[in-house]
């Protein structure tokens, strides 16, 4: 009796742990099947009009964007204050940069690099005499076909320093006393701001040595200085240079420079031309890249803020669209100012740079100091993204 009662109990319990496998069996997913791990290489299109640059926080890359996602598509190392020209057929990205063999110490290395812009390997190096470690846009350019780059430095003169990129060398250095920066013309030559108001212009040819002309001072750099921040089309030559107050000066750039008479911003819009009284309010164009200009409508986009003279430093409230061939005010963007923690909106900080795509249907990149950054249709104003940060305080396109 007592083994036939053992017995079943036995049973029943080989049936119930029979029961409970078959239903774990069921519930329990399969397990994974390992695969090898397997690295791949990506690259990137040559052919993406709406595809932009921003500088890395720290100053230390280049950051590349797709205007059209808002996605990050990689990125460019780069050494001290560097800046970035984009060859025109978008095969190349150049870098000037500065690097110190110990950190913040040791040999100086002063170059300019230059990576491969599909798989952004880095091509070549070319050591430089020096650099001026200036974060200013048009210290560093490329000619018109882009077999030219110009580097402006002090070495201890004020000068430019050109490279062959064709042979990847440098080719020499042309002293512009008093003047800076460098806006390419055509194929030989560059143009420089200068103290005195004038605009220095440089032609190299192939062989023999550079000449050198000056304009007439057409502006007053104690009173109404010209922004760094201007413009030219490498290949006609046709410049822009804005100043302080808002006058738009327009000149054609060459071995015979000419600058034409001025224009007003704030006429352009039915204001009274902006002063320069220290406690004169008026709109004025400011900011750290404070203008964008479209070469083939002849739009300029200018951020714009209410202020005094000497705000020039302060960010835009309105993005101003212009017309630069009939100096008429098309469009007015309001923008508000990106939320930051602890601050309320009236002391967040206002967008302080901005580009623009050159395609026909053309994309506004704005960048903020804290983030927030903006991607807008160009014609219209209509908000098309929102990055979260899109790097530091200056954008280049394609194309410019």
């Amino acid at each position: 009796m007592i083994n036939a009662a053992i017995n079943k109990w036995l049973l029943a319990a080989s049936m119930g742990l029979s029961a409970w496998a078959a239903t774990a069996s069921q519930a329990s997913p399969a397990l994974p099947v390992l695969e090898p791990e397997v690295s791949d290489v990506a690259t990137l299109r040559l052919d993406v009009p709406h595809r932009f640059f921003t500088s890395g926080w720290d100053g230390d890359s280049f950051m590349i964007f797709d205007g059209d996602s808002g996605k990050m598509e990689g990125s460019i190392p780069a050494g001290y204050i560097s800046n970035l020209a984009i060859a025109p057929d978008n095969s190349r990205f150049y870098v000037s940069e500065t690097y110190w063999t110990h950190g913040a110490r040791g040999d100086r290395h002063d170059l300019v690099s230059i990576y491969d812009a599909k798989s952004l390997h880095l091509m070549k190096e070319i050591r430089l005499p020096g650099r001026a470690l200036v974060s200013k846009v048009q210290n560093f350019d490329i000619n018109a076909s882009g077999s030219r780059a110009y580097v402006y430095l002090l070495q201890p003169a004020s000068s430019v320093v050109w490279v062959d990129l064709k042979q990847q060398v440098v080719a020499g250095t042309v002293e512009i006393p008093g003047c800076a920066l460098v806006f390419p013309w055509g194929e030989q030559g560059f143009s420089s701001l200068c103290g005195d108001g004038s605009l220095a212009s440089v032609s190299i040819p192939e062989s023999g040595p550079a000449k050198v002309t000056h304009t007439r001072p057409f502006f007053d750099a104690n009173k109404d200085p010209i922004f760094d921040d201007s413009f030219v089309d490498r290949v006609t030559g046709n410049a822009i240079f804005l100043s302080y107050s808002g006058l738009v000066y327009p000149a054609k750039l060459g071995f015979d420079t000419v600058v034409d008479k001025p224009w007003s911003i704030q006429q352009a819009a039915g204001y009274a031309a902006a002063g320069t009284g220290v406690q004169e309010l008026a709109w004025r164009p400011g900011g750290s890249q404070l203008a964008a200009y479209h070469k083939a409508s002849g739009r300029l986009f200018v951020l714009m803020h209410t202020g005094n003279y000497w705000t020039h430093k302060q960010g835009g409230t309105e993005v101003w669209v212009l017309d630069t061939k009939t100096h008429a005010l098309l469009s007015r963007f309001p923008l508000r100012p990106a939320p930051t923690s602890g601050l309320g909106d009236d002391k967040a900080p206002y967008y302080q740079s901005m580009g623009v795509s050159q395609d026909e249907n053309p994309l506004l990149y704005l960048l903020n100091p804290e983030g927030n950054d903006l991607v807008m249709d160009a014609a219209t104003g209509e908000l098309k993204l929102k990055i979260e940060s899109a790097g530091g305080h200056m954008v280049w396109v394609p194309g410019y």
